[in-house]
């Protein structure tokens, strides 16, 4: 009988487990930068006409991110890089993550909001918000 229950706490530990592991969160998914919305953002901000004629040069659209609820795959120009979580958070349509960069070396805070198939995110240094969307 012992063995029996045994069993039947581990195949419910199993059941339980894969269902925990297996939470879609809004920010899953293949996403890439898009251009144009991107731009948009951008036209009202200040900023030198320089660094306006390089982001407005085919800079942007070129990003993509493949998440999981856990971490964050980026390529760009033949690079990719993986970062893992440290957490992250949904509410409503808001996903706020905290990740190491190693670019930066420190813990980054990033929020991203949801409208739609896209959600942005704030480019600090800028002050603008860049613009990704699903790809299917």
């Amino acid at each position: 009988m012992n063995k029996l229950k045994l069993i039947a706490l581990v195949t419910l530990f199993s059941f339980v487990s894969s269902v925990a592991y297996s939470k879609e969160c809004l920010i899953s998914g293949k996403w890439k930068s898009h251009q144009e919305k991107t731009l948009a953002n951008m036209a009202n901000v200040k900023m030198t006409k320089k660094q306006r004629k390089v982001l407005s040069n085919n800079f942007f659209g070129k990003l993509v991110y493949i998440n999981t609820c856990n971490e964050s795959t980026s390529y760009f120009e033949g690079e990719k890089e993986t970062t893992k979580f440290i957490s992250m958070k949904e509410k409503g349509n808001i996903v706020i993550t905290e990740y190491f960069s190693s670019f930066y070396n420190k813990v980054i805070k990033e929020k991203a909001i949801f409208e739609g198939e896209c959600y942005s995110t704030l480019i600090q240094s800028l002050g603008f918000r860049e613009v990704f969307c699903r790809v299917k």
